[in-house]
C-alpha cells in the first residue's frame, strides 16, 4: 500500500494516529477528571477526526464505493465528537464527584434535621 497509493497510506496512518490520540487523551480525561486544557485538547481531536472520517464517507459514497465500512466510520466519528464535548466532571477515589458531595449534603442535612 505505501508503494502503490503513499497518499492513502499516509492518510490512513495519520486517521489512526489520530484515532489513537484521542482515544489517550479522552482515557486520561476520564481517569483524572476535568484538568485545564484537556477538554479543548479532546474536543479539537475528536472534530478533526469527525470531519476526516465524515470527508472520507462523503468521498467513498461519491464514488459508489467502500459500502458501510466509511460510512460507520463517519458515524463513529460523530459519535466520538458528541462524547468528546460531554463533561465528565471530577471524580475521587474512583467515584465520580457528583456521588460524593450527593452523600455529603445528604448527612450534613440529617445532622440539621435533628436539631
Amino acid at each position: 500500500m505505501f508503494t502503490q497509493a503513499p497518499g492513502r497510506a499516509a492518510g490512513s496512518v495519520v486517521g489512526l494516529a489520530l484515532w489513537l490520540g484521542l482515544l489517550g487523551v479522552s482515557s486520561a480525561r476520564y481517569a483524572r477528571g476535568e484538568r485545564p486544557g484537556f477538554r479543548a485538547i479532546t474536543v479539537g481531536l475528536a472534530g478533526l477526526v469527525a470531519a476526516g472520517n465524515v470527508g472520507l464517507a462523503a468521498i467513498h459514497l461519491k464514488a459508489g464505493i467502500g459500502g458501510m465500512r466509511p460510512t460507520l466510520g463517519g458515524v463513529l466519528g460523530i459519535l466520538a465528537l458528541a462524547l468528546a464535548s460531554r463533561d465528565v466532571g471530577h471524580r475521587r477515589n474512583g467515584v465520580p464527584s457528583g456521588v460524593g458531595s450527593q452523600t455529603a449534603r445528604f448527612e450534613e442535612d440529617e445532622r440539621h434535621a435533628g436539631l
